[in-house]
Parts: C-alpha cells; structure tokens; sequence
C-alpha cells in the first residue's frame, strides 16, 4: 500500500515572528505548564478556522489537500483511489482530552476526538470491491464520525543565531472511527454509484479496516505539515517562555 499526499505548495521562511494575540501562550518553568498547554491546545485549534500568513498556516476550515493518492490491497478493496481538490470539514471540532508537551523527552503527545469529519473530493478509482469490479471518476464524500485519534510526535531541535527551532521529523497517528459513510457519484454511471454505495456502506468497517492505516497517514502528514510550519516561525524561546 501506499499514500501520496499533494499540498498546496506555501513559502516558508526562517524568520521569527511572535505568536499572534488570540494564542495562549504557556510558560514552561510554570509549575501548571502541562495544564495550561492542554488548554491552551483545546483553545487554539478552533483559532484554525481562518488562516495565518505570518505562521504560514492555511484555515483549517476546511483544510484543502490538492491530491491523495491510495494504494489497493488484496484484501476486500483491491483498488486504488484517487482523490484530488479535496477538503477536510470537522478539523476545528477536535475535542482534545489529552495534550503533553515533555520537553526532556522531546515529544509531544496528544488524544482526542472529532465528532465528523468529512473529506469532499474528485475521485477516480479502478479495481475491485468485495465482487464488484469498478472503474469510476465523479464526485465522492467520505465521512468519518466520532473518529478517536492518539498521536505522538517526537522532535529534534536546532539552534540558530541563539533561539532553538524544533523539528518534527515523524508523527505516529492512529485512528477508530465509530461510523464511515461513503458517498462515491459517478459520472458516468448512476447506476454504478447505485450499486457500489450501498456494498461500501454495509461492509464499511471491513473496508475502512483495510485501508485505515492509509487514512491515519493522511491525519498524520497534515498534523506534521502545520506542526513544522508553526516552529518554522515560532521559537521554543517564544512560545514558552515568560517574556
């Protein structure tokens, strides 16, 4: 299997700038440091539903991908789907219930739950489904409800010119959503749409299985993705310490 993400490409310089005023900022040497960044996290993801040029970060309402790519198995969904011109609904709803920044460590840690996200995109997949084969290109919905989600992101950091830049190299997301819905129009063939959604949605949880680790992958690029951007601008000296 594999994932191929496409984003829209955005300058990111090495200047520092200053957290803007409607994010929290939390003093590590604070004896209620963790508390006040998991707040503080609660809090800034729903400031994600317009997008910061000073931090290079797009709105997050809705995050738009311009292509994903995932590879088939050769279990129940032997085929490979495209998507392209997508957007991610639901990303500002995250309901965190746990956020860790341990900066001996090095790693931040992070749980929650989005009550639904929903990935509207261009599709053209071709292969097979359970017995069906399938060759199609339309519109699709994928959505996915009450998705419980656990990350871990370890970091390096570098320093220049006396301010540490932390790097997010990699990020372990996992992912169980309660429900998957899938909505796939074809073009060219209502009535192939007709017979395909009804199959994907009685047998969602065994397909969605097969290809959950490609969808966390999704999750997970675009967590590293504005994670890198962030620090590319912000440093630990501003963000954590008391000014």
């Amino acid at each position: 299997m594999r994932t191929v993400l496409t984003f829209v490409p955005l300058l990111v310089l090495s200047s520092c700038v200053k957290i803007p005023p409607n994010f929290h900022k939390c003093n590590r040497k604070s004896p209620d440091f963790q508390t006040c960044m998991f707040e503080s996290a609660k809090k800034g993801v729903l400031e994600l539903v317009r997008p910061y040029p000073e931090l290079t970060i797009p709105s997050f309402d809705p995050f738009e991908l311009t292509e994903i790519t995932i590879g088939g198995t050769d279990g129940p969904v032997n085929f490979q789907q495209k998507f392209t011109n997508c957007k991610f609904y639901g990303l500002v709803d995250l309901d965190i219930d746990n956020f860790e920044f341990n900066f001996e460590k090095k790693v931040v840690r992070m749980s929650g739950m989005f009550p639904e996200i929903q990935m509207v995109c261009d599709y053209e997949v071709k292969g097979k489904i359970l017995v069906l084969n399938i060759h199609g290109i339309g519109n699709s919905t994928v959505i996915l409800k009450n998705l419980k989600i656990t990350d871990v992101l370890p970091f390096e950091e570098t320093k220049r010119m006396g301010r540490t830049f932390p790097n997010f190299k990699s990020s372990s997301v996992t992912i169980d959503p309660e429900l998957v819905v899938f909505n796939f129009e074809n073009h060219k063939n209502k009535a192939l749409s007709d017979s395909i959604n009804p199959i994907l949605n009685n047998n969602w949880k065994d397909i969605f299985d097969e290809v959950k680790g490609e969808y966390a992958q999704v999750i997970d690029r675009i967590v590293l993705n504005v994670v890198n951007r962030f620090f590319s601008k912000v440093t630990f000296e501003e963000a954590f310490d008391s000014s």
